[in-house]
């Protein structure tokens, strides 16, 4: 089995029991508030499976709407949703439509998923003894981006939470012209599996990990993508202002972090981000099956801060909350989440490889190197790679570790490895790293794969983080220069470690653009230097 067809499968497996599995609804009505299920009729006549739980006592109840995550059930946040019950909240938990009990099509965030929304709401206010001028919507990912565009579209809704969603569909699914086909893969494949999608959704997610996609065909992705996109209704959302707390990990392989960072800064109502170690949907899971959960106690307290209005404890915490990475329990805080990107940085030159079979690695230093070339073979992978989606990065959420890969295993012959110096003390990584590299490209076209390692003293490397770049219309054997952008993290350089740059052609996670083999070159030359710039905060 290859590579890519494994990592699908896991990651489909991961996908299914994150958001599939989950406990029973039996034994609720043991507490304070009683529980049923029901089937909202939607405006356009579908039922939308729904299990409410409404307390005994008390009247004009706060309203909690969660939204069920992608290919999730009715009973998915049943957890969470005793715990809001048992505070004195109205809760209606419901299955999105087309996945579950539910009926329809999966629509991917469209018109009608918005509605919904709405169309919950309104049977809430209309069926239970709830207050209409507080109403809060949380959900985990695919609920997520339906509940933060839906706190545009509906302005009784006063609080939002969205965990592991997306800012911008198109961003989530392409950078620098590279497609995260896996990533699209697992979604697809998922969503058939536990849903049923629409005609227009099949084609869409199909399209996105086609390999022989055209022009046409990736203008239509675009054009269906833009109205899913949060970032696109901005000026609607801050119309409304609702309260909005985002809570994201630094390691998505499926909603990069930077996405979510910027949409915070955009948002003019009440706001927090919450960023911590995990890939997509790690953090939510240990709270969806009872166990003691970061991100869904401070649902809870969110909305009793702007829906509730009982408790503003929250809303003392610094409005952006870092957790760094690997393994740090300290929290940082910042006013903004511009203000963690602007750090002083630290810019190292990439330099050749020694001659010679023992010649050693190698290295990067904040000396400009002489002009050189260094060839790799083309096409060809290495042990460096970013891992399983939904699957790599999760066990980093429960562990503390970071993913790892043993440098003196990284195949050299088909991957540039550079070495930096020795951390005289913790060095910490806050914000975007970015390199520029000068290459010689084999072909007009063909894609390479940025992956930054912490190394220790033994060789072996925690990824830091990992991109890809794509280029089309170049000149074989003529410089290429690129410039790469890493998605931002927080994380700290042990003293006696050092970074450690590889640069290979192709990953499981991507669609690649390469043609056949032939060389890759690196090189720096008098006009134009290879290097990375890493901003360190210390």
């Amino acid at each position: 089995m290859s590579r890519k067809r494994a990592a699908v499968g896991a990651a489909v497996a991961m996908l299914a029991a994150v958001v599939v599995g989950g406990p029973g609804v039996g034994g609720a009505q043991a507490s304070g508030f009683e529980t049923r299920m029901v089937d909202i009729v939607s405006r356009d006549g579908v039922k939308l499976r729904t299990m409410v739980m409404e307390p005994r006592a008390g009247a004009d109840r706060p309203l909690a709407i969660l939204i069920s995550a992608w290919g999730g059930g009715v009973t998915q946040n049943i957890i969470p949703a005793t715990k809001l019950a048992e505070k004195g909240y109205t809760v209606l938990s419901y299955g999105t439509r087309g996945f579950g009990e539910s009926g329809g099509e999966v629509q991917v965030a469209g018109q009608d998923d918005l509605n919904d929304v709405s169309d919950v709401i309104d049977w809430g206010i209309a069926n239970t003894d709830s207050d209409v001028d507080r109403v809060g919507v949380a959900g985990v990912s695919y609920g997520a981006g339906i509940g933060i565009i839906a706190s545009g579209v509906d302005p009784r809704i006063k609080a939002v939470v969205s965990m592991s969603g997306w800012s911008d569909m198109v961003r989530s699914f392409l950078t620098e012209r590279t497609r995260h086909g896996l990533a699209a893969t697992v979604l697809h494949l998922s969503g058939k599996q536990n849903g049923r999608l629409s005609f227009e959704s099949d084609q869409m997610l199909a399209t996105i990990y086609d390999p022989h996609q055209t022009d046409a065909q990736d203008r239509a992705v675009q054009e269906w993508a833009q109205p899913r996109s949060p970032v696109n209704h901005i000026d609607r959302i801050n119309r409304n202002k609702p309260a909005t707390l985002i809570q994201h990990t630094w390691s998505e392989t499926v909603f990069e972090p930077g996405q979510m960072g910027e949409l915070y800064d955009r948002l003019t109502g009440p706001k927090q981000l919450v960023l911590m170690p995990g890939d997509h949907a790690a953090t939510e899971y240990g709270g969806l099956l009872g166990l003691d959960s970061l991100v869904w106690s401070n649902v809870g307290k969110w909305f009793d801060a702007h829906v509730a209005k009982t408790d503003d404890s929250i809303t003392k915490l610094d409005p952006v909350q870092v957790h760094p990475r690997p393994n740090s329990a300290k929290v940082e805080g910042y006013q903004s989440y511009a203000a963690l990107l602007q750090r002083p940085s630290t810019k190292y030159y990439l330099g050749p490889k020694p001659a010679g079979l023992f010649a050693g690695d190698a290295q990067m230093s904040t000396t400009a190197p002489a002009p050189f070339k260094t060839e790799i073979n083309a096409n060809k992978d290495t042990s460096a790679n970013g891992g399983i989606p939904l699957a790599t990065y999760t066990l980093e959420a429960f562990t503390g570790n970071p993913p790892t890969n043993f440098m003196p295993f990284t195949d050299r012959s088909s991957g540039g490895v550079w070495f930096g110096p020795k951390t005289r003390s913790t060095q910490k990584i806050r914000g975007e790293v970015t390199s520029h590299l000068v290459l010689s490209p084999p072909k007009e076209r063909g894609t390479v794969v940025a992956y930054l390692y912490d190394v220790d003293q033994l060789g072996t490397g925690k990824l830091v983080n990992y991109t890809p770049f794509t280029w089309r219309g170049a000149t074989p054997g003529a410089p290429l220069a690129i410039d790469l952008r890493f998605s931002p993290t927080a994380y700290n350089v042990a003293a006696g470690h050092r970074l450690a740059l590889v640069v290979d052609s192709k990953d499981a996670l991507f669609i690649d653009s390469n043609v056949d083999g032939g060389k890759l070159g690196f090189l720096s030359t008098e006009q134009d230097k290879s290097w990375i710039d890493v901003p360190f905060a210390g």
